[in-house]
């Protein structure tokens, strides 16, 4: 993902402890609990691990929500432009919409009316979540939305040749589980030690960020890669 890009100031604090902030692994755990420690605690030090883990999160999820803004945004104005209506969520019959879908559009709009909101297009396309994107991109909706996300008349995808429907869900889908992951605080890494298996778990989770990025806008895609701080928190792995 970040191969030929200038990173040297993405991420410029590489001092991860003061001596007054270290911290045992019984402590660790009476704070944070024995089960969530687990797997750092045959490291030398469980909590630098425990602190790359969460710098590494973070800033995953940086890129993370770069993606779903662009993501969310394509297919807005792919659908708009495709049914020549804004509110393009309430075209349930020409989408054929599932009912997780249409839960959640439900769900948002009534809950910007309880705060005293309008429940414009814009409102409930930035309210969304990321769940809701995913629920679009199924088999189900391959001869509806994706054919319509990939008409050219509509926008189209002019930078993803093969136009496979299967292989962007998955990259969604991983990137999905990333999110979950990162932003409940679970651990990203595998063992207390490095391994062959959690780098090659994290190149997938940085190419599928790539690969949805550029299959929608290359620019974009290179814009969020150079102001990534993944690739250089990672070389920090304790």
């Amino acid at each position: 993902m970040f191969h030929d890009i200038d990173q040297s100031g993405a991420f410029c604090h590489t001092d991860y402890h003061t001596p007054d902030s270290v911290a045992s692994l019984d402590s660790l755990e009476n704070w944070f609990s024995t089960p969530r420690l687990h797997r750092y605690a045959a490291a030398t030090r469980p909590d630098l691990l425990y602190i790359w883990n969460t710098r590494l999160s973070k800033a995953f999820l940086e890129d993370v929500g770069h993606v779903e803004v662009l993501l969310r945004n394509f297919i807005h104005h792919r659908l708009a432009k495709d049914c020549g209506q804004d509110d393009w969520y309430h075209a349930t019959t020409r989408y054929r919409f599932n009912q997780p879908f249409q839960r959640s559009v439900a769900k948002v709009e009534r809950q910007l009316r309880n705060r005293g909101r309008d429940a414009t297009p814009d409102q409930v396309i930035a309210e969304l979540s990321f769940d809701s994107w995913r629920f679009l991109l199924t088999q189900r909706h391959e001869v509806t939305i994706w054919r319509a996300l990939i008409n050219l008349k509509n926008g189209g995808m002019p930078h993803y040749r093969s136009r496979n429907r299967a292989d962007f869900e998955s990259d969604v889908e991983l990137i999905r589980r990333l999110r979950n992951r990162a932003s409940h605080q679970e651990p990203l890494i595998l063992e207390a030690g490095p391994t062959t298996a959690e780098a090659e778990q994290l190149d997938a989770y940085a190419a599928a960020l790539e690969n949805t990025a550029a299959r929608i806008d290359p620019d974009g895609a290179q814009w969020i890669i150079a102001n990534s701080r993944v690739e250089a928190i990672r070389k920090l792995r304790p």
